[in-house]
């Protein structure tokens, strides 16, 4: 992009700074973040109000008060307004696995850890059930990022439980293994999610429920 085209977008008392400086500001930086998530909101917004396929990203510039080409800053395609929520959801899930401590009984531990981070996703309710609603007649888009959920706890499952078991998983079979079924306990809670009829509040007891059957099968 031209740096005349960036400066454009640079408020005026920033414009005589360096645009590499700009970019990297941190006040620049919570702009640009507060900015993802308005545009993120309208996208979604439109899209459960009217059908991911019927909303152009021309109609979302224009309710967002900006170019096309602005948008694309942020969101290079239009499936990627869905697939920014998705893949912050993994991105905090992975941290949280990451940051476990070994433990001797690895598939509870992990699975706790899941756990936790699904009572944080159902504590924002409005949020989830926006984006449920703007991925519902999006189906590629949804097994996309199920896909990717399903591969990124999968290695980072892994990776946890060969450090617990104090294994090799390149010659040792069980961390996968163990992965595999946390990741597939996962994977069931989402569909859940995605595909139940029930309020809010049923899915979540529902999944409570699920959570606990699981848990005690794993001790």
């Amino acid at each position: 992009m031209p740096e005349s085209a960036t400066r454009a977008a640079i408020p005026t008392k920033m414009q005589n700074v360096p645009v590499s400086e700009v970019s990297s500001a941190p006040g620049w930086q919570r702009r640009r973040r507060v900015l993802f998530d308005e545009y993120e909101r309208i996208a979604l917004t439109l899209f459960a109000a009217h059908g991911f396929r019927s909303v152009t990203v021309d109609e979302i510039a224009e309710e967002a008060g900006v170019s096309a080409r602005t948008l694309f800053r942020y969101f290079p395609t239009k499936e990627d307004f869905l697939l920014a929520y998705a893949r912050r959801e993994l991105a905090a899930t992975v941290d949280t696995i990451a940051s476990l401590e070994p433990s001797p009984t690895p598939l509870t531990t992990a699975w706790e850890a899941i756990r936790s981070r699904f009572g944080a996703e159902r504590a924002d309710l409005d949020a989830v059930n926006l984006w449920r609603a703007a991925a519902a007649e999006a189906p590629d888009v949804l097994a996309r990022t199920r896909g990717e959920r399903q591969e990124g706890l999968l290695d980072a499952l892994a990776a946890y439980c060969s450090v617990s078991l104090g294994v090799d998983g390149a010659r040792d079979a069980r961390p996968r293994l163990y992965a595999g079924v946390i990741a597939g306990a996962d994977m069931a809670v989402i569909e859940l999610w995605s595909r139940s009829t029930l309020t809010p509040a049923q899915v979540g007891q529902a999944a409570e429920s699920f959570f606990a059957s699981l848990s005690a099968s794993l001790r």
